[in-house]
């Protein structure tokens, strides 16, 4: 695994590339010869602009020729003829009388003024007689389009010829003449462009080049739809076609793309132009650029087709390569021994080699998503791929995680794809499944289906517990509403589904129908319907009808337990579960297949029974002698329990002691209790006996974590309206759980440590601290003072507690630490920072209970210092650095509203998660009400689903207070505790 500084990316044997062709302007209408390669087509007027990116222009100059390139593409070319168009079948779907099958694509991007010139060839099928072609283009002038049949010129249009809707993002080409049904055409398109502004389709990216100066290189996103920002193309997941891709860029860069280069060819004035191998068929969504100054390094995986002319069958190599700044090539050692890992698990998995000649994974400074599943091409974030011995445990389990989650992809969503983004959930659902499945594989020890139970799982079941959810197979209201079903309906509740489906199925059941959907649908599209198909096969079970519930319909159920233990028997009701507590019959209609999976306190060993209507008698197991029954073994099933009075208690006592009930078990208990509280069908000082029970389980990560989580926000909640000595009294009871454990654990790690024992020390430390413990806020204190004074590596404390020591050094010490944590920030290597503990100094600054500070913080983020991916790092650790926080920051947000749309696009995904972090912690009817009005006559698309999810959550707490304020009060009477310290 040698260190490569790296001139080009992957080679094949040179191929020749086409032979350029100057004509691209022909104005006939029919001729005999050869239709012209793409790459020999580039359009010349923008041609003329490109120049080395270091020479660029003057700032006025760059101003006016960008303003004129967007001139062109976005507003210049409304001088098309208004003639009628094909009417679109399914609203904003292209229609489908033309179909491509392949592209052949020429990119000419100036990085010095943003211009992109370009042109596509695209072999095309014509289902259906039309004289219109539509496709999709967004921000793009087409200057030219060209029609062959069998070598022969059909058509030549001009601009004038083409209309563009800008709120479909599509361009109509229209032409003079009929294309007949069944012909096979090419379509030669010449265009213009512009380097987007935003990290979506293909975008300028800040980083240092080899010697360290500022400098700025290419990367796409084009998921969901912003593949039609860089070219004009058929921009939705089921148009798949193979791709030819030519790009002319800087000579000192490496460019890299799906499939290997085979061939480079120097040009003039600092550039070069690079072939690349045709690609299989795939979505357009999945075509990646990136070109800067990178190395990399680089090992192999046994993972492509099984070579059978040997004595013992092995799997050929892939090359596998992991690309970064130069300065950064010792941070990714880590990521691509996992990387090959992962892949040769992945390729047992599913029983099939992997697609494509190579897998290049690239850490990029600017990325909207945590990491882009491009194939062969995959992109992160650099927290993603920067592990070190520096590192936090955490960060080094998520970077597993996203690795796996996104080689998952090269098979579930790249080779076979989902007809439509409506079942999404087809492929992130299942990537989020396998990347924790390859994770757990990979570290037991991390206990990694745990960690989902009380994160990603709860934020499953708390999003969908809300009436402005969505199913799971949801319904596309318009293309401005795909980014939003990025969200936790989609990862979580689907991978829930999945997991609860293979305990039910088995696992060897469940992978082969897994694997017999790949074969079936390879390099192709599918549905939901599919899945079950392959999985009904495998199994010889009834897959669609158990699962239509669960995917079509919004929600989930609360299974109510009625038990007799005298008896020996229990009378279970499922009803539709909501945080607001007040199902209507009409809301209630649904009934689910819901796998029940039970123990008692004389049967360990699950007995698994099916509620299939709306309630059903069911013997306890182990009756008569059982003293207390438990559902849903193991937290496999997506569904809530709500135990009477009786056996709740019981329970609880059960679930207190880990010799009777396993952790997964005691984590289902307390979840559940604290849903049903918020919910209004238990009191909350029911789950308050519980969290003061379990004090008596040996401390268990996973179970702390749950606690600390539930009385942090119960401290939330109760913040704006309660006395301060509960307040107070919340905290002191957080107190006792965690400030034990840190005096206990300590600051350092020691030999043997499991870890989740190193786990429960990091999240033990900043509790006790929140919580106000004298001795955990007066150590990190001098620890922060001593490590900012004298910067050494290693650092006077352990790498987990980093960002814990930053922020107790800012909510706890002198403002004066304010101004330090962003020294740190911004001057990362001389304190020896990774990645992530610089991301942990930016959040660190957020947490000063200083209201000035608050203020200038806030405004920093809005600073050229903060890349607009890590703003809502900034906001989440303001609305819950004290409880007066998060109102400071939304009147900051309402001040600066136009500054953030301007910063993070209208249309942005980002932007949607600032609104709702910003608005997420508030607690009173008064602010469901401010915000709802604030936001009434604002540009909501790209966040009118989440919009009204937090205001039904703001509403949700705020009746959760009204409800049980005394009851919370009154419990609290019997509880005293020193009074916090910080």
């Amino acid at each position: 695994m040698a260190l490569k500084p790296d001139a080009s990316s992957h080679n094949e044997t040179p191929a020749t590339p086409a032979t350029p062709n100057p004509d691209t302007t022909v104005a006939a209408t029919t001729m005999t010869t050869a239709p012209v390669k793409m790459a020999s087509i580039i359009a010349k007027p923008l041609g003329l602009l490109l120049s080395p990116p270091l020479d660029a222009p003057e700032p006025h100059e760059h101003k006016t020729l960008l303003e004129e390139a967007q001139g062109a593409a976005i507003s210049g070319d409304r001088m098309g003829r208004e003639t009628s168009r094909v009417v679109l079948a399914n609203g904003d779907l292209l229609p489908t009388n033309v179909t491509p099958s392949h592209y052949d694509i020429h990119l000419k991007p100036d990085l010095a003024t943003g211009v992109v010139s370009g042109s596509v060839a695209v072999d095309a099928l014509v289902n259906e007689a039309t004289e219109q072609i539509v496709l999709h283009a967004k921000s793009i002038a087409i200057t030219r389009a060209l029609v062959y049949h069998s070598g022969a010129l059909l058509v030549s249009v001009g601009g004038d010829a083409v209309i563009y809707e800008d709120e479909l993002e599509m361009a109509t080409i229209q032409l003079p003449c009929v294309l007949r049904a069944a012909e096979q055409v090419q379509i030669v398109i010449t265009f213009t462009g512009v380097l987007s502004e935003s990290m979506y389709g293909l975008y300028r990216c800040k980083y240092r080049d080899r010697i360290g100066n500022p400098s700025v290189m290419l990367v796409t996103q084009f998921q969901a739809k912003c593949a039609r920002l860089a070219f004009p193309c058929w921009d939705e997941p089921a148009f798949k076609a193979e791709f030819t891709l030519t790009l002319t860029v800087p000579s000192k860069h490496t460019a890299l793309s799906n499939m290997p280069v085979v061939q480079e060819t120097e040009g003039c004035e600092g550039v070069k132009t690079v072939y690349f191998a045709r690609s299989p068929r795939m979505s357009t969504y999945l075509l990646a650029i990136v070109s800067g100054e990178l190395d990399y390094i680089e090992a192999t995986a046994l993972a492509g087709d099984v070579i059978t002319d040997s004595s013992s069958p092995q799997r050929a190599p892939v090359p596998c390569r992991v690309y970064t700044a130069a300065a950064d090539i010792d941070k990714v050692q880590f990521s691509l021994d996992t990387a090959v890992k992962v892949l040769e698990l992945l390729v047992d998995m599913f029983g099939c080699a992997y697609p494509l000649p190579k897998l290049d994974l690239v850490a990029v400074p600017e990325l909207e998503a945590g990491g882009m599943e491009n194939w062969g091409l995959i992109l992160f974030r650099t927290v993603r791929l920067f592990i070190t011995t520096q590192t936090s445990l955490w960060i080094r389990q998520k970077a597993v995680y996203v690795i796996a989650h996104e080689l998952s992809h090269q098979w579930f969503g790249n080779l076979v794809t989902m007809a439509w983004w409506d079942d999404l959930w087809l492929n992130e659902g299942f990537a989020t499944w396998i990347g924790i499945h390859i994770t757990d594989l990979m570290y037991p020890e991390w206990r990694r289906w745990d960690h989902f139970a009380i994160e990603d799982r709860q934020a499953a079941l708390s999003a969908d517990s809300l009436r402005s959810s969505h199913p799971v197979q949801v319904t596309i209201k318009g293309s401005a509403d795909i980014d939003q079903v990025f969200d936790s309906i989609t990862y979580y509740k689907g991978c829930s589904l999945i997991r609860m489906l293979s305990a039910h199925l088995g696992t060897d059941a469940f992978m082969a129908g897994v694997r017999a959907y790949l074969n079936a649908h390879a390099y192709a599209s599918a549905t939901t319907s599919d899945l079950w198909a392959a999985l009904e096969a495998a199994s010889g079970q009834p897959v669609a009808e158990l699962m239509h519930s669960w995917t079509t319909c919004v929600g989930y159920p609360v299974v109510s337990v009625d038990t007799d233990f005298e008896s020996g028997e229990m009378r279970l009701t499922q009803n539709r579960f909501l945080h607001s507590g007040h199902v209507t019959p009409d809301e209630d209609s649904t009934l689910w297949w819901v796998p029940l999976g039970m123990i008692s306190s004389e049967c360990a060993h699950p007995v698994s029974a099916v509620l299939h209507d709306r309630s059903g008698s069911f013997e306890i197991p182990g009756s008569p002698a059982a003293t207390w029954i438990k559902l849903n073994y193991n937290n496999a099933g997506l569904y809530r329990v709500r135990y009477s009075c009786d056996a709740l208690r019981r329970l609880a006592l059960a679930a207190a002691s880990d010799d009777l009930m396993c952790t997964a078990d005691a984590v289902g208990i307390l979840n559940d209790a604290v849903a049903l509280a918020i919910s209004g069908h238990v009191p909350t000082s029911a789950v308050l006996d519980m969290v003061a029970a379990f004090q008596e389980r040996q401390p268990e990560f996973v179970i702390l974590q749950i606690l600390g989580l539930f009385l942090e926000s119960l401290h939330q909640t109760w913040a704006d309206r309660s006395p301060p000595a509960v307040r107070e009294h919340i905290r002191a009871l957080a107190r006792s759980l965690f400030a034990p454990q840190a005096a206990a654990l300590g600051w350092a790690h020691r030999p043997g440590d499991s870890p989740l024992v190193a786990r429960l020390r990091a999240i033990s430390i900043p509790r006790a601290a929140w919580a106000g413990d004298a001795q955990v806020i007066a150590k990190a204190l001098e620890y922060f003072e001593q490590f900012y004074s004298a910067p050494t590596e290693p650092k006077p404390f352990h790498h987990d507690f980093t960002a814990s020591v930053f922020e107790i050094a800012v909510r706890c010490g002198p403002v004066a630490n304010h101004a330090r944590v962003r020294d740190m920030y911004e001057h990362s290597a001389r304190w020896h920072l990774s990645e992530d503990h610089r991301m942990a100094a930016l959040g660190a600054m957020a947490c000063s209970r200083d209201p000035s500070c608050m203020w200038q913080t806030l405004d920093y983020a809005l600073s050229d210092h903060v890349l607009p991916q890590d703003l809502n790092i900034v906001m989440g650790f303001m609305v819950t650095a004290d409880h007066r926080s998060k109102h400071i920051l939304w009147r900051w947000f309402k001040l600066n509203y136009q500054h953030l749309v301007a910063r993070l696009g209208e249309a942005s995904a980002l932007l949607g998660h600032v609104v709702s972090t910003v608005i997420g912690d508030f607690a009173t009817p008064e602010m469901a009400d401010d915000v709802e009005m604030w936001f009434a006559d604002k540009h909501t698309a790209a966040f009118d689903r989440s919009l009204p999810q937090s205001l039904e959550f703001i509403r949700v707490r705020a009746a959760w207070f009204e409800r049980d304020s005394d009851d919370v009060e009154q419990w609290f009477e019997s509880y005293s505790g020193e009074s916090c310290d910080c």
